[in-house]
């Protein structure tokens, strides 16, 4: 059975999604930290890593309240954004996608890689892996 893709995880123009933009990982990852901020906020933010212009946050911002990753409140006088979603969520959906739209379902290659294993692994690396996760499911 298929899993349904998230709204958010979607393409809107037709090309295949596996995540979300570098700038889009950067605002959220600020409104994670912050749980509530403004447009502002994170522009400062950014503008202190590097270069970047207002409005480009401003429209990235609404473009994730469009994919529904964040929520606007528009009550006041500067809206205030929220995550919409949990970081942890995000980040498994993306890693999810990545793993089988660029490793077509491989999830060993990319638990492999993510363990530190960039090489195919030997039975001794194997049994190491079956070894971690009989000591986590004990735990």
């Amino acid at each position: 059975m298929e899993q349904t893709r998230p709204k958010w995880l979607k393409s809107t123009k037709g090309a295949p999604f596996t995540g979300i933009g570098s700038l889009e990982a950067d605002i959220l990852s600020i409104v994670w930290q912050h749980d509530s901020t403004t447009v502002r906020d994170v522009y400062e933010t950014l503008r202190a890593r590097r270069p970047i212009a207002y409005t480009t946050v401003m429209t990235v911002m609404n473009n994730l309240v469009k994919k529904h990753l964040l929520a606007q409140d528009k009550s006041g006088i500067a809206y205030v954004y929220t995550p919409a979603i949990p970081g942890r969520e995000v980040a498994l959906t993306v890693l999810d996608s990545v793993v089988d739209r660029l490793l077509a379902g491989d999830r060993l290659a990319a638990v492999a890689h993510l363990l530190g294993f960039d090489e195919d692994l030997t039975e001794a690396e194997y049994e190491k892996m079956r070894q971690g996760v009989r000591h986590r499911l004990a735990s």
